[in-house]
């Protein structure tokens, strides 16, 4: 007999706490956290892909960078060439020098 008391309180324990879930809302208080955090992971990835995305960006602007700067140093080069030829042409540079300069500005 002990052990149907045991078993029929048990039961009734089970019963009991299924109503006052039922009651309480435990069961939506549980859905709704399980939505809360997959609306919280959601929006992390969504960080990450945004901070991605800019890392993307930063990479790309500094990828180009290098190539401005050596077009830039290769105009400068052709300029000054261009400048000590007209120095050489109008007598003020010696072609020995010109060459010296010329081979001095190319290394």
């Amino acid at each position: 007999m002990t052990v149907k008391r045991r078993i029929v309180r048990k039961k009734k324990k089970n019963e009991a706490y299924e109503a006052l879930a039922k009651v309480s809302g435990v069961e939506e208080l549980e859905r709704a956290t399980i939505i809360l955090k997959e609306l919280a992971q959601r929006n992390q990835r969504k960080e990450d892909i945004k901070n991605k995305k800019q890392t993307l960006k930063k990479i790309k602007k500094e990828k180009t960078k290098p190539q401005k700067v050596q077009h830039n140093i290769k105009d400068e080069k052709i300029n000054r060439l261009k400048e000590l030829d007209n120095l050489r042409k109008s007598g003020i540079l010696t072609n020995q020098e010109f060459e010296r300069l010329k081979s001095d500005l190319i290394n």
